[in-house]
């Protein structure tokens, strides 16, 4: 389990969360998210409403592991790396509903991604760039 902090929540609710994913030929893509809800902190799950995927969804079902990291790196210095899995029903696209109504209301989510982080590592500039802050066990 990866726990993520306060300031790490209100950071992937509150900004632009850019997600990477790779096909599974390795091909890469990133895309910026802004449907995000932590699930559990204490697990590290977090949800992403699919408004608009259409190369991250096609890799993600290719290719659950995924990078999470946030616009604000210069405050929130951190990237997230985990497994995704789809859904497009259920309690999961539930929660996607509701967090699309707060953001657009006339939004509609597809279906829902929920990552699990395993990894977290910092991405302040320094000597402890690039070092891992935690790992699932």
């Amino acid at each position: 389990m990866v726990k993520l902090n306060e300031d790490m929540v209100k950071s992937l609710e509150n900004e632009v969360v850019f997600i990477a994913t790779a096909s599974k030929d390795g091909i890469p893509n990133v895309a910026a998210m802004r449907a995000v809800k932590v699930l559990d902190a204490e697990k590290g799950i977090v949800l992403i409403a699919d408004n608009f995927m259409n190369k991250t969804l096609k890799n993600i079902l290719e290719n659950p592991r995924v990078a999470l990291t946030t616009a604000n790196c210069r405050d929130m210095p951190y990237q997230y790396k985990g497994t995704a899995e789809y859904y497009t029903e259920g309690e999961y696209l539930k929660i996607a509903e509701e967090v699309d109504k707060a953001l657009k209301p006339e939004l509609k989510p597809k279906g829902a991604v929920v990552i699990k982080i395993t990894e977290i590592y910092n991405l302040k500039s320094g000597p402890d760039a690039g070092k891992l802050i935690a790992k699932d066990k």
